[in-house]
């Protein structure tokens, strides 16, 4: 009678034969990060580059007195949500002038003209070293950022869009 032999489980090599591995996690000012591919990493550079354009246009532009139009000196076309509805304003009216005003230094003012473009350029001041640093370190943030609830902050965005709209609305239509 012919019996199996069993089953040999392969056994580990000894701690000093194995070859090195790299860390799965980037130490960043003492805290583990999950570590980016070369796609993310990529990823992030053009994120943080973009955004330094960004704010660097900002700060050539010359903030139209109005609360709008900025962007015409671009050579962009005034805005047609504007024209079509007899000054009402977009969504996204005063984003431009904003961000050229906090740009130039004067907050309250970038603040008063367009409250959710002002959040957007903190985020754009905050998000410019942090998109660039995640692609020097090769810290993944779509993996660090996993677990937020990033349906509740969609709509809180959303929120704070539109209430801003309604307020620019306001202020434009007095």
């Amino acid at each position: 009678m012919n019996e199996a032999a069993p089953a040999v489980e392969p056994t580990a090599p000894p701690p000093g034969d194995r070859p090195p591995r790299a860390p799965r996690d980037v130490v960043v000012l003492g805290r583990a990060l999950p570590r980016a591919a070369g796609l993310e990493r990529a990823f992030w550079a053009v994120c943080g580059l973009g955004a330094v354009a960004v704010l660097a246009l900002a700060l050539w532009l010359r903030p139209d007195p109005r609360g709008i139009g900025t962007h015409e000196q671009l050579g962009l076309p005034p805005c047609g949500f504007v024209e079509m509805f007899s000054g009402a304003p977009c969504p996204s009216c005063g984003f431009t002038t904003t961000f050229a005003l906090a740009a130039h230094g004067r907050p309250a003012e970038a603040f008063r003209n367009q409250p959710f473009g002002f959040f957007l350029f903190c985020l754009t001041v905050l998000g410019a070293p942090l998109a660039l640093g995640a692609a020097a370190r090769g810290v993944s943030l779509f993996e660090a950022t996993d677990r937020w609830p990033w349906g509740r902050i969609f709509v809180g965005f959303l929120a704070l869009w539109l209430l801003s709209w309604l307020y620019k609305w306001l202020v434009l239509m007095r």
